[in-house]
């Protein structure tokens, strides 16, 4: 008896464990030339499992998001398709839990500890407004430059994108959607690894509103061509010594309120801002593999923060501060988030181990400024009127730096500045200004009267309150540079005085709007020249230069050098003629185009021999 019943146990016990075998619905092996990579962590974005010594995995899945996915672990890359695609996840070959499925996955071994990341947001291609062509002549030609220049410089180059590819309003009337999107890539030669986000209008309009369940039906089933032709929704990866986060903080609604919609859309396509509990839960599982010192850095479409008129940042997010909680212990958080379609970053005193980067888009004003002028990409400017364009980041291990550049034109220039009394002389005389201003009201459309005589107002793109403005009449009088919440007018004219002419009408949801990135200055006079000198909070300065009166055009940009340290002419060029004008000014003969500001190596406010020397050895050392 006693026998039998040890037989039965045993039968027992290897029953439950082959049904433990079965429960583990997936499974796989993750290799780098042959040999299995240990410690990779395994996710269907709820259950997170790391791979044993062999680079095996195994876990048991509902399989709900219909994909499985690896994080990307510290000196490696993925494989991809087309040098763009990283495959770093696969869709689930059933949505039976019952049915077993093997993912495997390969690495390539790199040293990216010191690698370089451009981050853009706000494609909205669509097959509008000449939007495709001007995306390609554009940024993807500027990241084959930045690859070339990465290549040179001997480090690893990627890219994020930060939602926003499309436009759900398209996808059905143009026929452009997220298919049509991976398909240009291909077309245009995409040359740089691509980490992509979802943002709102990403999702599928045609999906209906669910009231029973509030709309949770239609945000997971909006979501799923995302999820099937791009990516995962929520994901992170590791590049050196960082650890990259993508959330999906887009809660999809398409409620309907009766009205008509385009071709194919059912509903209104709105959205809540918010990280839903699922991917808190996930994100926990994820970084309980992180240590707490390695820098953090979450990728979202719609900020977590944001800036009121006075500076202050607050949660922009309805669950920000359940999202902040999760990462509350790491020494070092940045955000980096898109969907406004201009620049800010946010230090919020409650959280003051964290920052928020909005990004300014690729699209700019949705394509608008450059359609109206010509379909030239050199006018693509954002509402706030940074130029269309990506923040570029720098990661030397676990120290990172950032600054914004441009698609349109000078790719690294930080400032645009005004002659005032030139811009209110064109927006009082100019007639399609003037009709603009009047049938929209100075509070949409403004005409910059209220500025005194000789008011110089400077944009400063990508301004952290960490920055220093200075601003300089004539050789070296300076003058107050105060931070104002304003419009750029450079916006003012190239999307509502330009968008006026064409149609007679604007649409007032693109139109201009004020910033905190703007500074107000008095000049002396109205024809000394002006230069600006923008030192960033790493230390690199940056200076613009322009005579006046300067005219207020579209191709205003064209009358500003951005100068360089040493540049003391302004010529654009750092060489030996910057020497002997320096030495000549020392001498008492300054030439009629020196600039003592650039001529100031040490900020002393003296030019002499010091100057001299810091400027030989720059020329020798390039």
């Amino acid at each position: 008896m006693k026998s039998f019943q040890k037989i039965a146990l045993a039968m027992i016990a290897a029953a439950a464990a082959t049904a433990a075998s079965n429960a583990q619905n997936i499974n796989g092996r993750i290799t780098c030339d042959g040999a299995g990579v240990q410690g990779v962590a395994v996710s269907d974005g709820y259950v997170v499992t790391l791979t044993d010594a062999d680079g095996n995995y195994s876990f048991t899945s509902q399989k709900k998001n219909g994909y499985v996915f690896y994080t990307l672990p510290r000196g490696y890359e993925p494989t991809t398709s087309y040098n763009f695609i990283p495959k770093f996840w696969e869709q689930l070959s059933s949505t039976d839990v019952s049915a077993t499925e093997t993912h495997n996955f390969t690495l390539h071994k790199v040293d990216n500890d010191d690698h370089l990341m451009i981050f853009s947001a706000d494609a909205h291609l669509a097959d509008r407004n000449k939007d495709r062509t001007m995306y390609q002549k554009s940024y993807v030609a500027t990241l084959k430059k930045e690859k070339e220049a990465a290549k040179t410089a001997g480090k690893r180059i990627y890219s994020i994108m930060l939602g926003d590819l499309t436009w759900d309003n398209y996808w059905y009337s143009k026929k452009y959607n997220l298919n049509n999107f991976v398909a240009d890539q291909k077309t245009y030669g995409y040359p740089i690894i691509l980490f992509p986000v979802i943002g709102n209008h990403d999702n599928d309009p045609a999906v209906a509103y669910t009231s029973s369940d509030k709309g949770a039906t239609t945000d997971f089933k909006s979501s799923k061509p995302w999820r099937e032709i791009i990516c995962p929704n929520y994901y992170s990866f590791n590049l050196g010594k960082v650890h990259y986060v993508v959330l999906d903080n887009v809660f999809y609604k398409n409620e309907n309120t009766g009205s008509d919609y385009n071709t194919g859309v059912v509903g209104t396509r709105n959205y809540s801002a918010r990280v839903e509990q699922y991917q808190l839960d996930w994100l926990k599982k994820d970084l309980a593999n992180v240590d707490v010192n390695t820098p953090i850095v979450v990728c979202e479409h719609i900020p977590t923060f944001r800036l009121n008129s006075s500076n202050i940042a607050y949660g922009g997010t309805e669950n920000y501060a359940a999202l902040a909680s999760v990462l509350k212990n790491y020494k070092d958080v940045h955000f980096v988030s898109g969907h406004t379609h201009y620049n800010y970053t946010a230090r919020p005193t409650a959280y003051p181990n964290m920052m928020e980067h909005n990004v300014a888009s690729i699209c700019a004003t949705w394509w608008w400024t450059g359609h109206v002028n010509g379909d030239n990409i050199k006018y693509q400017v954002c509402q706030d009127g940074s130029p269309a364009g990506y923040s570029f980041w720098e990661a030397n291990g676990t120290d990172l730096k950032w600054e914004y550049r441009s698609i349109t034109g000078s790719n690294n220039t930080q400032i645009r500045a005004y002659d005032m009394n030139k811009v209110k002389q064109f927006m009082t005389t100019d007639p399609y200004a003037v009709a603009c201003v009047k049938k929209y009201g100075a509070t949409v459309v403004p005409n910059f009267t209220a500025y005194a005589s000789n008011a110089i107002v400077t944009n400063v793109f990508n301004y952290d309150s960490d920055w220093k403005v200075e601003v300089y009449e004539g050789a070296d009088t300076k003058l107050m540079a105060n931070r104002i919440y304003e419009f750029d007018p450079y916006h003012v004219l190239a999307f509502d005085v330009m968008r006026y002419k064409a149609a007679a009408s604007i649409n007032t949801s693109f139109a201009t709007i004020k910033n905190l990135h703007m500074f107000r200055s008095y000049a002396k006079t109205a024809n000394l020249p002006i230069t600006i000198k923008v030192t960033d909070n790493f230390g690199r300065v940056h200076y613009k230069t322009f005579q006046r009166p300067m005219a207020f055009s579209l191709d205003m940009v064209d009358q500003q050098v951005d100068a360089d340290l040493g540049d003391v002419n302004l010529d654009g060029n750092v060489n030996v003629t910057d020497v002997t004008d320096m030495i000549n000014a020392i001498l008492g003969s300054p030439s009629a185009s020196f600039c003592k500001i650039t001529a100031d190596f040490d900020g002393d406010g003296v030019i002499n021999v010091t100057d001299v020397t810091a400027l030989i050895n720059k020329i020798l050392a390039q």
